[in-house]
């Protein structure tokens, strides 16, 4: 069985981004269950195929979208909103405290990830995006 694994990340793929929703860079990462990691890229998304906009305009949702082709997402950081839309399209998203992509999925693969309890993680960043969109109404 075969499965991918989407990190936030900065450009260059050696960090874990603080924030999934506006982030435009992703490691994908494949899986597979009898050979473990096989391959690992860094994939950027244009604005408009942010997580934060595809969720909150599914419509705009690509039917080929990488990190919604995923089933696990890890994030420095994400709100409940987020992670509950996330979990209906089939993503599991967990918020961890590691900063290394890498070593994030490795200890992910090995059982010794340790994520954030989401009820706790305090989500902020400022619901002002410039864009006139100012996010009432949505839970993040």
């Amino acid at each position: 069985m075969k499965a991918k694994i989407a990190v936030t990340t900065n450009k260059n793929g050696d960090k874990i981004a603080e924030h999934a929703g506006h982030g435009v860079y992703f490691k994908i990462y494949e899986v597979d269950q009898q050979e473990g990691l096989t391959g690992s890229k860094v994939i950027k998304v244009d604005k408009e195929h942010t997580l934060h906009n595809l969720l909150h305009n599914p419509q705009t949702n690509p039917a080929e979208h990488e990190v919604l082709n995923s089933q696990i997402l890890l994030t420095g950081g994400i709100g409940m909103g987020a992670i509950g839309k996330l979990a209906q399209m089939g993503v599991r998203a967990y918020i961890v405290e590691e900063t290394d992509p890498d070593e994030a999925v490795n200890k992910l693969i090995a059982g010794t990830l340790r994520a954030v309890d989401p009820t706790t993680y305090q989500h902020t960043h400022h619901h002002n995006h410039g864009d006139g969109h100012d996010c009432k109404g949505h839970n993040h």
